[in-house]
């Protein structure tokens, strides 16, 4: 036996022991520790949810109401423009009181278009402000029946009759890009049916 190994044979045991209880405590740390649990995944249609809960029905019919009533108000404007156009037809070319009507007509038309503006605006904001209520209703759905039923993670459901068309590579690569679940298996993850029956039972139900 060499004199380096006689005089560190303490160190190297010393070492050994050292690293088997390590290796040791590793082991036991290991098999003490948990699993980890599987995630529960669920899948929601949001389109279908859209499309069947009776609150978005009603919040439909109320901005029907409300473009009527525009359209309504646009027909009595231009209608108003039509007359004062016929009347200003009897009138002597040249004359102040044509002149006066002709300005008239003007100034009414300046606010036909500034009110179809507007009109065009409040449609769309009324359209939007619709869209996120009934975004934030289906998003406290799913997290109720998420809760109930024990999903961890719900995800938008868009796969669905959507395939890539070979012929339209931009519009394609656009829809590949924004897909979010490729398939899933209906009867065991998709829980939409269980969201829009808990919305119209919410909705029916009143305040």
């Amino acid at each position: 036996m060499s004199t380096w190994f006689k005089k560190n044979t303490a160190t190297l045991l010393a070492t050994v022991a050292i690293g088997v209880g390590l290796l040791a405590s590793l082991q036991v740390s290991a098999l003490s520790r948990k699993p980890a649990t599987p995630t529960a995944v669920a899948v929601v249609d949001w389109i279908a949810v859209t499309d069947k809960v009776d609150e978005w029905k009603e919040m439909q019919a109320q901005l029907k109401k409300i473009r009527d009533g525009l359209v309504e108000e646009e027909s009595k404007m231009q209608k108003s423009l039509a007359d004062l156009k016929e009347s200003m037809g009897v009138l002597p070319e040249g004359s102040e009181s044509r002149r006066r009507e002709e300005d008239k007509w003007i100034l009414q038309s300046l606010q036909l278009q500034t009110w179809q503006k507007f009109r065009d605006n409040k449609l769309q904001s009324e359209q939007a402000l619709r869209q996120v209520r009934l975004y934030n209703k289906i998003a406290a759905a799913i997290a109720k029946v998420a809760d109930r039923d024990g999903w961890d993670i719900v995800l938008w459901d868009d796969s669905r009759n959507k395939q890539a068309d070979e012929n339209r590579l931009d519009a394609a690569a656009e829809l590949i890009s924004r897909r979010q679940v490729l398939y899933s298996r209906k009867q065991t993850v998709d829980i939409t049916d269980e969201i829009i029956l808990l919305m119209n039972n919410e909705f029916n139900a009143g305040p």
